[in-house]
């Protein structure tokens, strides 16, 4: 890209200081509003930059730069095209090693735009964009940049921290000798630090004295003192800066990812711009949120002794309705440095928390499925060694499940069928294209020569990806639930300005519907089943405010994560250890505790000064609730009353259209005898006859034995044996109620001082 408007974009970028205001959102959790107050002046790292204009700068020192680096300076538009033409043949030729031809303005090019390429091709564009500036800026406002950003050696940059850190006074105030001195380290800040190399630092400023006396800049008298002066350098003054938090290290990765993306520039050189711009950065951070996420994370007795050991954990917050990044945690422990690993951003395996990402939501949008479809929890296959697949953990199957318990319960065996249902490729399309998990792969060859792929079932079905997804990502996509489907830009930052007031980056808000409103309604109450009786039904939240999640495991045990969210804020947090070789063992419920333990005491901030009857729950607007049999998934009907279990009728929410609309065919009543525990035959005493329903199902044959917790109800056809179908004339139910309170049923219809009414439904 060598546009003028870029170019004038990225000189404007490299103005100003080595500190970046920062400013957090304090409007309430849920507002949608955004009103900045600052929370942060500070230096990103100890890279430090102060800009000067250049009237403070001392003479010897411009006169120094252009008599070592440009002596053309005032005369060429931007290019020395003789130097040029002659580097261009000595790399062709390769006459020599080092052949310079830059100008100052075309390394001001190179240090704003982080080109480095040694190639002829990166040579002519840096000669066309140095042209670009000479058109639109005085010599002046070039050579006052490169004053200021050139680097000095020791993470310093420009003239004016370089001339306090080692010679303890301002540009102005520079004798010619230390002028020269800082002239020559720009060449090389390594080999001419003088502190390091004193001695090839006082070579190097000598022959920059010898070109200033050759250019006429001093006379022979000033050339001959200043070279014999001895090198003072003052007591290094650099202090390292406070450690950031990990919400100002994420938001610093994501502005600088964003600068790249706009003007097609190295990581490296957005670093540099962000870290060297002065820029005001207003960020999504909620104050409240991360600190309280450190104050706890910093607190060794809310995790198990296991994290003496290498065990981590992280977490993020998002606000469920616009998807902003509340809050991060990138690891245990109070954060001790700069740039550390993350966690939070760190690919883990996602495991069972990313089946209603990728099968529930989406075959309950297309309406294949429903609340109450029911599937057969049993193994799908079996290998040669007679192994069945999937395994459930534990070993037990369920028989006979809805799709909602089979959710609750985490069980593989449906969430491959419902990955067979679905089709591999609409599954890896959803996630990749739609919810931005770019790690997913087609297929990838390993060094051995085998490859992995992603559009496998273990990968698709039961969360086992070849590469994993972070944490926040995982998070953010589980946003699209409370956001009544719709999938919303993930912000950890509102919008950048440079140091004069330009707006740089401006990241609003985009949404994306990837699931209807009813869809995600139906799988808020779905989810919220997980939290009041499934797999983290140890969460207390749920008992203050509605409360949704899905739990997750890796295959090797290595990954244990919770993504829960309510209608104010969404949260993930992962457990592990850092190393990836051992798994969590015995301390896996610890993450849900603590990921309760922060969501309590934040949502208490957030729900103290709202009443009751004002806290937001998980809308059911634009869905239908209805009773249905939990062995068919259809209306409960009078055979289902038989059922030696008890009651088998549940209250389910769907979707418009998808109610179910027909009586139970699963149940088949026959007639119990008391007496030898089993089905009635012929000549079975009447008086010891009972009715009983069995379920109905047409095929379930293995070849070895395995625990199906329903098969004793199974019927099954053999000699002897009848069944009086599902449609036979059963008597009604008579319940019986006095003074306000049941007091018992029977088929006979009997003479009570009391109300009656009759249930057959």
């Amino acid at each position: 890209n060598i546009s003028e408007e870029y170019d004038e974009e990225l000189f404007a970028l490299a103005k100003g200081d080595s500190t970046v205001e920062y400013y957090s959102n304090t409007a309430s959790i849920g507002s949608g509003e955004y009103i900045p107050e600052i929370t942060a002046n500070v230096s990103l790292s100890d890279i430090k930059k102060v800009w000067i204009p250049i009237n403070e700068i001392s003479q010897y020192v411009i006169d120094g730069f252009i008599s070592a680096e440009d002596h053309n300076f005032y005369k060429h538009s931007g290019v020395n095209v003789g130097r040029s033409f002659y580097a261009l043949i000595n790399k062709i030729f390769g006459i020599t090693k080092t052949f310079g031809a830059s100008t100052i303005t075309q390394q001001v090019v190179k240090n704003i735009s982080g080109d480095n390429d040694i190639t002829i091709k990166r040579k002519f564009n840096e000669m066309i964009r140095a042209h670009n500036i000479e058109k639109n800026h005085s010599k002046e406002e070039i050579l006052e940049l490169y004053l200021n950003i050139i680097p000095m050696g020791e993470n310093l940059y420009g003239i004016n921290t370089a001339a306090e850190e080692y010679f303890g006074k301002s540009p102005s105030e520079l004798t010619l000798a230390e002028s020269a001195t800082l002239v020559g380290i720009t060449n090389a800040p390594t080999r001419y630090n003088p502190r390091i190399n004193p001695d090839k630092c006082l070579e190097k400023r000598n022959i920059v004295l010898f070109a200033m006396y050759d250019f006429g800049k001093i006379t022979a008298e000033e050339y001959e003192i200043a070279k014999k002066e001895e090198l003072k350098l003052e007591k290094s003054r650099i202090s390292i800066t406070s450690d950031t938090s990990w919400f100002m290290e994420t938001v610093n990765r994501d502005v600088c990812y964003a600068l790249c993306e706009k003007y097609d520039i190295s990581y490296e050189t957005a670093r540099g711009l962000l870290y060297n711009g002065g820029m005001k950065i207003y960020t999504t951070q909620n104050e409240c949120v991360q600190q309280s996420l450190e104050e706890y994370f910093s607190d060794e007795s809310n995790f198990p002794a296991a994290v003496a050991n290498g065990l981590q954990y992280s977490m993020v917050i998002y606000d469920s309705r616009t998807a902003d990044l509340l809050g991060i945690i990138g690891a245990f422990g109070k954060k001790e440095g700069n740039l550390l690993l993350n966690y939070a951003n760190t690919p883990i395996i996602p495991g069972s928390s990313l089946k209603p990402l990728a099968l529930y939501a989406p075959l309950i949008n297309e309406k294949r499925i429903t609340w109450s479809t029911v599937f057969d929890d049993v193994p799908l296959e079996f290998n040669e060694k007679g192994e069945e697949y999937p395994h459930n953990y534990p070993n037990v199957y369920s028989g006979l499940i809805t799709v909602k318990d089979a959710l609750r319960l985490s069980k593989n065996t449906v969430a491959i069928r419902l990955y067979n249902m679905m089709g591999a490729e609409k599954i890896y399309s959803l996630l990749k294209n739609d919810f931005g998990f770019d790690n997913l792969v087609r297929k990838a060859y390993k060094e051995d020569g085998r490859y992995v792929t992603d559009l496998a079932a273990a990968p698709l079905a039961l969360g086992q990806l070849s590469y994993g997804v972070s944490l926040r990502k995982l998070t953010e996509a589980y946003t699209v639930f409370p956001s009544e489907g719709v999938l919303q830009n993930a912000r950890s930052f509102v919008a950048v300005y440079d140091s004069n007031g330009k707006l740089v980056l401006d990241n609003k808000p985009k949404e994306k519907r990837i699931f209807s409103a009813e869809c995600a309604a139906v799988m808020n109450k779905m989810l919220s089943t997980v939290t009041s009786s499934g797999t983290a039904s140890s969460v207390q939240l749920k008992n203050i405010i509605d409360t949704a999640g899905k739990t997750g495991t890796s295959g090797d045990d290595k990954d244990r994560l919770f993504i829960g969210y309510t209608p104010y804020i969404t949260a993930g947090i992962w457990t592990g250890y850092g190393d990836g070789e051992h798994s969590v063992g015995y301390v896996s419920p610890s993450h849900i505790k603590i990921w309760d333990d922060v969501m309590n005491q934040i949502h208490s901030e957030i729900l103290k000064n709202i009443s009751d009857d004002d806290i937001l729950s998980f809308s059911i607007s634009g869905i239908k609730s209805s009773e249905y049999c939990i062995d068919s998934g259809q209306l409960y009907s009078p055979s289902c009353m038989y059922d030696p279990r008890g009651k088998r009728c549940e209250r389910g929410y769907f979707i418009k259209g998808t109610l179910p609309d027909e009586l139970c065919h699963r149940h088949i009543v026959c007639e119990y005898d008391r007496l030898s525990e089993g089905v009635a035959t012929d000549g079975c005493p009447k008086e010891f006859l009972e009715y009983v329903s069995l379920l109905k199902i047409d095929e379930r044959e293995f070849p070895k034995e395995i625990i199906v917790t329903d098969a004793e109800y199974v019927y099954k056809e053999t000699d002897g044996k009848f069944p009086l179908g599902d449609s036979f004339d059963i008597p009604y139910f008579y319940y019986y109620i006095e003074e306000g309170k049941y007091v018992g049923r029977s088929n006979k219809k009997k003479q009570y001082n009391s109300s009656c009414y009759i249930h057959n439904d």
